[in-house]
């Protein structure tokens, strides 16, 4: 049992949970004794709540980001286990552990109102230190603490506050006199711990600056040239005293200001994205260990260039491996590709987040829009099972799910729906087909039946649910006109069948899921399917999800009314993120590949190029250019390119390519493809080419 004899401490001060300039990172110290014989293992298991950084006789025992994941802390509480036998030594050792605030002590007014979290206190500290599987060591009242520490500000979203001339515990003049000792915490978190044994956040790639211009006296901007979640990592010898502020922006005015497109609203009183870094007078080196930031450009501050400054970008996200590459004769899809691998890994931080600069919440309907293309992409399997726990946390049987998760309270009231809630659905069924692992399928059963319930409470008259997102973030930013009762109803036919495969997988009766799926589906076409079989509401979102599901007797009209509405708009979409998830397969099914093609590479309002055109290094979360510049959430067109141009798809009756056809369509347009995928049985690799009049193909698996 982990944590058997540990117990959660804390500072002695009274928890104030008023919002304040300043705010504590406190840092925890004890000594203990590793024994005189050979150690063959010494594992080390930790919780800080919200972010722990341990250290082992003066070094840093892991260089793993932002741990443990936050998580809703009277249900869950992640924690790590770390190989320190390297670290420990016989006889008297010592191990300090620095703790931020994270998510779990958000003490600043914003949009979320997570000041309100009912968790709220200290950051605070469990660990016990196993060596040849017997405890040396537990968190307990022997242990001491210091406030009087390097962070004297530490806020997750928004920024940090460093000084430079207090030590950190890897530094020389780090010292332990003075310190008192910490209380037992007397109302400790109510949380079933659980190992986090997904990837880490690292620290992935490093940037020069592209140009550093000079815009004041000892001001300066700096471009990296691509946008990226991370931080700045700034060397300087500045002298004694002086106050360096870092401001972190995706885009700059033509005056040199930041331009936050609006987002630092959320946080009132708060100095977005920036950190302020009080100098030494002597030579060092600082990246936050408390906070990221989205960005292209670093607007430095009060900077003495001639004391030795430099400043790298460095791209932080959790570190997993890519699953997929894709390459063709199109230029524009190239560089969509990589705008959108840049993106993917900007937005996975323990889950898949909504943007780096703003919330970095875990949004439900940008995952479930988006977690076909990361499985595609990425090898995000143990992301999303770690994931897929919070959100059966979330689950409530009177309110649902909320639109984001972890959630603090907030989201049950709005954001939510089952545009957002079929993450709990969709997440673990592509995990099966990409991994054959059917875990969180068969995890999920009892949650799958709780959910359905929980619908049928809101249900009209008629068996529609009618309420939660629209079809969200179209190209007019309003709420569209497909109407949620056919939105909801589609995807709970779609939930259903997915429920039935996880019956299946288990062994288990799935009849009632059967019963929702028959159920659903006739009052959608007794409402929304016209004599004639087109759609009677005449939209893209509309008819690709009935074709996209399969939701007919007769598919040829339903295809006339899709090409038609696409002709319609001269080859753009015109529908939201939902709408756009499912438009491209739609017109797969359809024969209509090409259309599908000349939507991506569609020229003017709304399309992927305006986003190229006016500089875009990652994906955008709105057609009309505003708000953040690296989100996601409309990254289906990644899978369509891996899935179509190279033909390459797995099925529900062969997950992780046990069997495998390869059906590329050849885009007229293109004079090449090439990519791979990564399959747990072996790489999958195409390419094909126009030779003259004929077409040359070739496979390797």
């Amino acid at each position: 049992m982990i944590f058997e004899k540990a117990s959660f401490i804390k500072p002695t001060v009274p928890f104030d949970r008023e919002f304040k300039q300043s705010n504590l990172a406190p840092i925890y110290y004890t000594e203990f004794t590793a024994p005189s014989m050979k150690i063959s293992e010494a594992k080390l298991s930790i919780c800080a709540l919200g972010i722990g950084y341990a250290y082992i006789n003066g070094k840093i025992v892991s260089k793993d980001l932002f741990a443990p994941p936050s998580s809703r802390y009277d249900k869950t509480l992640w924690y790590l286990t770390y190989d320190v036998k390297d670290a420990v030594k016989s006889g008297i050792n010592t191990i300090s552990v620095l703790c931020g605030n994270g998510f779990y002590n958000e003490d600043m007014p914003n949009a979320w109102d997570s000041m309100e979290a009912k968790w709220r206190d200290h950051p605070k500290l469990i660990c016990e230190l196993k060596i040849n599987g017997e405890t040396v060591l537990n968190t307990d009242e022997s242990w001491k603490y210091c406030l009087e520490t390097p962070y004297i500000m530490n806020r997750y979203r928004t920024g940090v506050t460093f000084d430079s001339r207090i030590p950190m515990p890897d530094s020389a003049e780090f010292s332990v006199n003075g310190w008192e000792n910490v209380i037992i915490d007397p109302d400790p978190p109510k949380g079933v711990f659980r190992l986090c044994d997904c990837e880490p956040i690292r620290e992935c790639e490093n940037y020069d600056p592209i140009s550093v211009t000079k815009l004041g006296e000892r001001k300066y901007l700096y471009d990296f040239g691509v946008n990226i979640s991370g931080y700045a990592r700034i060397t300087t010898s500045q002298a004694a005293g002086e106050t360096i502020t870092l401001r972190y922006c995706e885009e700059i005015e033509e005056d040199g200001k930041p331009n936050m497109n609006d987002m630092e609203r959320c946080f009132p009183g708060n100095l977005f994205q920036s950190e302020r870094i009080i100098t030494c007078g002597n030579p060092f080196t600082f990246s936050t260990l408390m906070s990221y930031y989205g960005f292209r450009y670093i607007i430095a501050d009060n900077l003495d260039s001639d004391a030795l400054a430099e400043i790298k970008a460095v791209f932080v996200h959790q570190a997993i491996d890519r699953r997929s590459s894709f390459e063709c004769s199109e230029p524009l899809l190239n560089q969509l590709f990589s705008m959108g691998i840049r993106a993917t890994y900007s937005n996975l931080f323990y889950m898949p987040t909504d943007c780096p600069p703003r919330e970095k919440y875990g949004w439900m309907n940008d995952a479930q829009s988006s977690c076909e293309q990361i499985l595609t992409d990425f090898k995000a399997e143990n992301i999303l099972k770690r994931w897929n726990i919070d959100i059966c946390d979330a689950l409530d049987d009177e309110k649902g799910l909320p639109g984001i998760v972890p959630s603090h309270g907030w989201g049950y009231h709005w954001g939510n729906g089952p545009v957002s809630d079929g993450s709990l659905f969709e997440q673990a069924y592509r995990i099966y087909l990409h991994s054959g692992d059917g875990e969180s399928l068969i995890h999920n059963i009892p949650f799958f039946k709780r959910y359905f319930a929980f619908l049928r409470t809101r249900e009209d008259k008629d068996g529609f649910v009618n309420f939660g997102l629209p079809d969200w973030a179209n190209p007019q930013d309003n709420d569209g006109i497909t109407p949620r009762a056919l939105i909801n109803a589609v995807l709970r036919v779609r939930f259903a069948r997915i429920a039935q495969l996880a019956a299946s997988i288990a062994k288990a009766d799935g009849s009632e899921f059967k019963v929702e799926e028959d159920r659903q589906t006739e009052i959608i076409k007794n409402r929304y399917i016209s004599p004639d079989g087109s759609c009677t509401v005449d939209e893209q979102t509309a008819v690709s999800l009935l074709i996209y599901h399969g939701i007919y007797d007769d598919l040829a009209p339903l295809a006339l009314q899709l090409k038609r509405l696409v002709e319609k708009y001269d080859f753009h979409h015109n529908c939201g993120m939902l709408g756009l998830r499912h438009l491209y397969m739609a017109l797969n099914k359809c024969d209509l590949q090409e259309y599908a093609y000349k939507i991506i590479t569609a020229h003017g309002f709304p399309s992927y190029r305006v986003w190229v055109e006016n500089g875009g290094t990652t994906l955008w979360e709105r057609w009309t250019c505003r708000e953040s510049k690296n989100h996601q959430m409309y990254s289906d067109f990644m899978s369509w390119l891996i899935k179509t141009i190279l033909g390459i798809s797995p099925t529900d009756t062969a997950p992780t390519f046990e069997e495998i056809e390869i059906s590329p369509y050849f885009i007229s347009d293109l004079t090449y493809a090439k990519g791979h995928y990564d399959s747990p049985n072996g790489i999958v690799n195409v390419e094909w080419k126009r030779v003259d009049s004929a077409i040359s193909l070739r496979i390797t698996a």
